[in-house]
């Protein structure tokens, strides 16, 4: 094998391809990337860590067809190193790898692509929709998921495509996040995609703008021009989130965001470091927040004004899942729904138009 391709956008691709390399596998094969000559003017580039694959196709100028395995964090820290624009890759029949530059040459001991896993087909029916919801879905919902691999069903966003909007759902089981966002759709489909992937996505690995969404029974392909990121899709079943989200609240407290969350950040400095637990007294012109730590002897109060109708009521939260909340809130003021001490509490963004957004916030008993 054997051409040239210029080195900003051998780079580029290396470090999308890199994010969906795992660090550490049972596989040696998959710390590589499968780079394949394709046609005089093309080569692909590809990676897996077999749920999640990645190919990129580049312009280059090629003088001798073939394939091999690179190491792909040593041939990406060579590239980003050479000083020219352009790189010469030749592989020879033991698959030694010669990277030339106008300075100098370097050797990088490769392997067949005997090993690699083989590309991943196209399923049948696949049904196409547009990407402009993801880029705001994944931010508003990509922090409610489970960390706890014992959960899967719990370790990614659940998608309702319906004909006129796309409903996206993520929990942890100590909070749940509902996405609305409106998009008209050809067909109605449900599925949970990984964390994972919404996570390369949300890096701006791939132009979501320029890009094709495919949806198949097992798999969610995003593809561009010279881009196209697939994975596996979670086969679990979705809690029935309707049936937690509760209904009819009825008590409402408008609450300025920015001074809610300060407040917070200021009062959880002296909570207990395990339970992290915030204290909150909701009156009608005004919240009190306080905690206390037994173990220490600190404690802390502050009040902010707020506008509540309904029971005054005290309720307590883990300080650390609440601002993690408010710093995904998107308006000037909030409102928080509550009904008592003990029940899910629902925040909502205040004269929120274009989506929708519910959050469920389970409290701590006091």
């Amino acid at each position: 094998m054997d051409f040239s391709i210029n080195k900003e956008t051998f780079l580029t691709a290396l470090s999308s391809l890199s994010k969906t390399t795992p660090s550490r596998t049972t596989l040696p094969v998959l710390s590589s990337v499968l780079i394949k000559t394709e046609d005089a003017k093309t080569v692909s580039l590809r990676t897996t860590d077999l749920e999640i694959e990645m190919v990129y196709l580049l312009e280059a100028s090629v003088l001798e067809e073939g394939e091999v395995c690179a190491p792909i964090y040593k041939l990406f820290e060579i590239a980003q190193n050479i000083l020219d624009p352009e790189i010469s890759i030749h592989v020879n029949e033991t698959y030694r790898m010669r990277i030339k530059n106008n300075t100098g040459k370097y050797l990088l001991s490769c392997s067949n692509t005997e090993e690699f896993p083989d590309k991943r087909q196209d399923e049948n029916s696949q049904n196409q929709i547009s990407t402009e919801f993801l880029r705001e879905t994944i931010k508003s919902t990509l922090y409610g998921c489970s960390k706890d691999e014992l959960k899967p069903a719990l370790n990614g966003v659940l998608f309702n495509f319906n004909t006129s909007n796309v409903t996206s759902v993520s929990t942890d089981g100590h909070r749940l996040i509902r996405f609305v966002c409106k998009q008209e759709n050809q067909n109605q489909q449900s599925m949970i995609v990984p964390q994972k992937f919404l996570n390369i996505l949300s890096i701006g690995t791939i132009n979501l703008k320029k890009a094709e969404l495919h949806c198949s029974e097992n798999y969610l392909k995003i593809k561009t021009e010279n881009q196209t990121i697939s994975t596996r899709l979670i086969s679990e079943k979705f809690p029935d989130y309707e049936n937690v989200i509760p209904k009819d609240l009825k008590n409402t407290t408008t609450i300025n965001t920015k001074e809610f969350l300060g407040a917070i950040k200021r009062v959880s400095l002296m909570s207990n470091k395990t339970t992290k637990q915030i204290i909150l007294n909701i009156q009608k012109n005004k919240t009190v927040l306080s905690a206390e730590d037994h173990e220490t002897g600190g404690s802390a109060t502050e009040e902010i004004i707020t506008t509540h109708q309904g029971e005054e009521i005290m309720v307590g939260f883990n300080s650390s899942l609440l601002s993690e909340i408010l710093k995904h809130q998107n308006t000037e003021e909030i409102e928080l729904l509550t009904s008592g001490p003990l029940h899910a509490t629902l925040i909502k963004q205040k004269e929120e138009t274009e989506t929708e957004t519910t959050t469920l916030l389970m409290p701590i008993r006091i």
